[in-house]
């Protein structure tokens, strides 16, 4: 048995069938997706990576420097947003929908009589539910840390973290349905488009889902920095955009894809 799209959806597709109720399929879903994102090799990346930014903010607390918090935005805006949120998104939800292609197990839950949306909702919710605590809590903390326990840098630092992570989230479930190999891919677009291209273009920055949350970060805290060139309400509406967006096109392909 394996895993193929071709465009094709038979007429007696079971997406069709009747069903007793959303709420309890969406749950299962959730539960069963949500199991495979807790690995021992993730918790341990994202522990080691947590600890990293705690300690390095600590290092910048430790400095005489009176910019503390302008130093602790500019490190996590570098090593949070560009680095952290990005990669554990990636490593996260690449793999809800692309371990299942890979096991070729996807089948099993497409043939289902349900709402291809209910699995595409799932899948993103087990990743957002795993990255978002596993990034925006330590690198909260790392902010509290390093500016002093300034609120304004905190409350900054955790609510763009968490629009980050929803929708690299997002977009990558998506990345993971649709490419094989969907973690290089996405390795790919971070240091490649996100950490370069984006960063020598207007136009390739307004593909970057980076830009966003840094800009959101930017204008809370008063910081210059790269690529947070957009107007609060586009850099707190995009994320939230894109997370939606992504979700819709996942639930469209598996809605228009012959898996068997």
């Amino acid at each position: 048995m394996t895993s193929s799209v071709d465009g094709t959806i038979p007429a007696s597709s079971p997406a069709s069938s009747p069903k007793a109720g959303n709420g309890p399929v969406l749950r299962g879903m959730y539960r069963l997706l949500l199991h495979q994102q807790l690995t021992t090799g993730r918790l341990v990346l994202a522990g080691s990576m947590s600890a990293l930014s705690i300690l390095l903010a600590v290092l910048i607390a430790r400095d005489p420097d009176p910019g503390q918090v302008r130093s602790t935005v500019e490190f996590l805006s570098v090593y949070g947003l560009g680095l952290m949120v990005p990669i554990l998104s990636l490593v996260l939800a690449s793999s809800a929908m692309g371990q299942l292609v890979e096991d070729e197990t996807l089948v099993y839950l497409w043939l289902r009589p349900n709402p291809r949306w209910l699995l595409a909702l799932a899948a993103w919710l087990a990743s957002a539910t795993v990255a978002v605590p596993m990034t925006v809590v330590p690198l909260t903390v790392a902010a509290a840390a390093g500016s002093g326990g300034d609120s304004n840098a905190t409350a900054a630092v955790a609510a763009s973290m968490t629009l980050a992570a929803v929708a690299y989230t997002a977009a990558f479930t998506l990345v993971g349905l649709l490419l094989r190999r969907s973690l290089i891919w996405g390795l790919v677009y971070v240091f490649i488009w996100e950490l370069f291209i984006a960063r020598v273009g207007a136009g390739a920055a307004r593909l970057s889902i980076n830009t966003y949350p840094s800009s959101l970060l930017s204008k809370m805290t008063d910081v210059e920095l790269p690529l947070a060139e957009r107007a609060m309400g586009y850099a707190i509406a995009t994320p939230l955009v894109v997370a939606l967006v992504a979700v819709a096109l996942t639930a469209w392909r598996l809605d228009h894809s012959n898996v068997a």
